[in-house]
């Protein structure tokens, strides 16, 4: 087969060109993988982005969204110069969608965390009282939630007395305290209903003592002389009843408090009776 010049020098080329090929995807390679390294994000701007990204949600007032990429942040990016302000925000998106107990943890750890914060740190403690008063119920129901309330938003008033929600603290305490005052009467009239005159007294002396100015002293004092009525001691019950001496003749207040003497000497004839019952059948008793 004669020699083939082309033939030849195609078959040398063929080397060349693999390693040229090669080479340059090598090369593309390398380029590729520095500017992947160059675009590579440093913690802080990766922070910057995130926060980027979760404020413009939080100030359209889109909770939802907000909420979840400010948690992603938190988490992210702790002690970073954004997390003070996206742990409040984060805190107040839960309070815009309503999700109270998530609000009140997230207030909460706002206020470990920056216990002394000057832009947020009043808000965070009168929101910290506010999501906790939104979660009592009524007075039927367990106070537990009210108690946690107002300790709330006492402590709100010895932190910032004079600031700018403290009338409005103020008027939400009195509620809540109200509320508590309502739940104890509630337990004293239950214990009349049920026979138990001593658990009543307990607890409409205690309601006198907490709450004095929250309730109707006059009808307490009253069913204090029944509760001794229904527990035989006389004495006490005049001593409440005596309250009432002065009373006008024409306040409706006054039949009621007459057909409590009425009830009491009916309690204390009642009482000698048995008494004289029993000491005749004792009588009897000897005789046999």
């Amino acid at each position: 087969m004669p020699f083939s010049v082309d033939s030849a020098t195609t078959k040398n080329r063929t080397p060349g060109r693999k390693f040229i090929a090669l080479a340059l995807t090598a090369y593309g390679a390398f380029a590729l993988l520095g500017c992947s390294s160059s675009k590579k994000l440093t913690q802080e701007q990766s922070c910057q982005e995130r926060w980027e990204k979760a404020k413009p949600k939080f100030d359209k007032q889109k909770f939802t969204q907000a909420k979840e990429l400010l948690s992603e942040l938190v988490t992210s990016c702790p002690g970073s110069a954004f997390t003070e302000e996206a742990m409040f925000d984060l805190g107040e998106s839960h309070y815009g969608l309503k999700e109270w107990e998530e609000a009140e943890q997230e207030y909460s750890s706002f206020l470990k965390d920056f216990p002394a914060s000057k832009r947020f740190g009043e808000l965070a403690h009168y929101r910290s009282a506010e999501v906790a008063g939104n979660q009592v119920e009524i007075p039927s129901r367990d106070q537990t939630k009210t108690v946690d309330a107002i300790t709330a938003y006492e402590n709100f008033l010895d932190e910032y007395p004079e600031g700018a929600r403290a009338d409005s603290a103020k008027t939400q305490l009195n509620k809540l305290r109200d509320l508590l005052a309502e739940k104890q009467m509630q337990i004293a009239h239950l214990y009349m209903r049920m026979g138990e005159p001593l658990a009543a007294a307990i607890y409409y002396k205690n309601l006198l003592k907490e709450y004095g100015t929250r309730v109707n002293q006059r009808d307490i004092n009253l069913k204090l002389a029944h509760c001794y009525i229904e527990l035989a001691q006389f004495e006490e019950a005049e001593t409440y009843l005596g309250k009432f001496d002065g009373i006008a003749k024409d306040d409706p207040f006054k039949d009621q408090v007459k057909q409590a003497y009425k009830d009491l000497d009916k309690a204390r004839t009642k009482l000698a009776r048995e008494k004289k019952e029993e000491q005749e059948q004792g009588k009897r008793q000897e005789a046999m």
